[in-house]
């Protein structure tokens, strides 16, 4: 008898688990039943923003419910991530990093974990990084400004902030041409570019994006770009690798997750939606006039990206000024 009740004890837990094992997929072709939120870790008008937005539209379509892009900006994107970290696992609440997460994963500021705190679920475009020199500086490549900087030890300064892209691109220019520029802290990118324009500094690394405005009006100079190849809506301008510096080859790729525990049905889901997304000629146009190239691929290339990348950027973080690095 006490057999007897055993088995049926464990068929009746049986049953129930292939019940509640198939009401995934069921709840998954369901997915959606309310408004998605994309959860930015910067201001209105940054790339994440702008490729969140524009996701955003398409993924109504698809889905059928709408996408509200909340902007939670503040300490590199953390506040962001700990808010979809801590989010339910039900693929309603978004979050859309870039690499200065990852760079928060290696220099110890990260208050979440990438591969632990979060599952991948879809790319969502790439883009460069631009170095730019103020227009009255006698520069017009990057060996004029090496030669500068050689001549001059310690004397031209390049706009950055603790722990950011920035201040590693610097960081790595130095170390690859040898000389000595100094990092100069910003809080914020309109005052760096004021600094910039008013040649208070010397160097400006800042997203290819949100350079092109002052390329187009020309209010300061474009000398590189950190790409394999050019960036299509600066064809002019020359790659670090061409200069002769392939180690300051970048390339930023934008990227969807959700908090760790969502099934991975409606992690597909996501996926497919955001890959249509990406698709739409519409999107590609408006995305590539500023500056963000195509880059596509589901939760297995995400995931092998994100160990690759933060690998790597280990690596640079390793090299840099161990006091600039909290």
């Amino acid at each position: 008898m006490k057999i007897a009740k055993l088995s049926r004890r464990a068929a009746v837990t049986s049953a129930m688990a292939g019940i509640a094992s198939a009401a995934i997929p069921a709840r998954a072709q369901d997915f959606p039943t309310k408004p998605i939120t994309i959860v930015v870790p910067f201001g209105p008008g940054t790339t994440n923003d702008v490729i969140a937005r524009q996701l955003g539209q398409d993924m109504m379509g698809t889905l059928g419910q709408s996408v509200i892009i909340d902007n939670r900006a503040g300490a590199t994107g953390n506040i962001a991530a700990d808010l979809v970290a801590k989010s339910k696992p039900d693929g309603y609440t978004l979050f859309i990093p870039s690499v200065s997460q990852i760079l928060n994963q290696v220099t110890g500021n990260a208050t979440t974990d990438l591969t632990k705190d979060f599952v991948p679920i879809a790319f969502s475009g790439k883009g460069l990084y631009s170095m730019f020199v103020p227009n009255e500086l006698p520069v017009k490549s990057v060996a004029d400004l090496v030669e500068m900087a050689r001549q001059q030890p310690g004397k031209l300064n390049f706009a950055g902030y603790i722990g950011g892209v920035p201040q590693f691109l610097g960081e790595m220019l130095n170390r690859a041409a040898k000389i000595n520029t100094v990092m100069v802290p910003y809080k914020s990118t309109p005052d760096a570019l004021t600094d910039l324009l008013t040649n208070r500094i010397q160097i400006w690394f800042t997203p290819v994006t949100s350079g092109m405005p002052v390329y187009s009006a020309k209010q300061a100079r474009m000398i590189a770009v950190t790409g394999e190849t050019r960036a299509s809506v600066a064809p002019d301008v020359p790659t670090f690798k061409e200069a002769g510096y392939p180690d300051l080859t970048v390339e930023i790729a934008y990227f969807l997750m959700a908090a760790k525990g969502t099934p991975k049905p409606i992690v597909d889901r996501l996926s497919g939606a955001i890959d249509k997304a990406m698709q739409n000629p519409k999107i590609k146009e408006i995305l590539a006039a500023q500056g963000v190239d195509e880059k596509r691929g589901g939760p297995d290339e995400l995931g092998a990206y994100l160990a690759k990348e933060i690998g790597r950027w280990g690596e640079i973080v390793k090299l840099s000024t161990p006091a600039a690095v909290k």
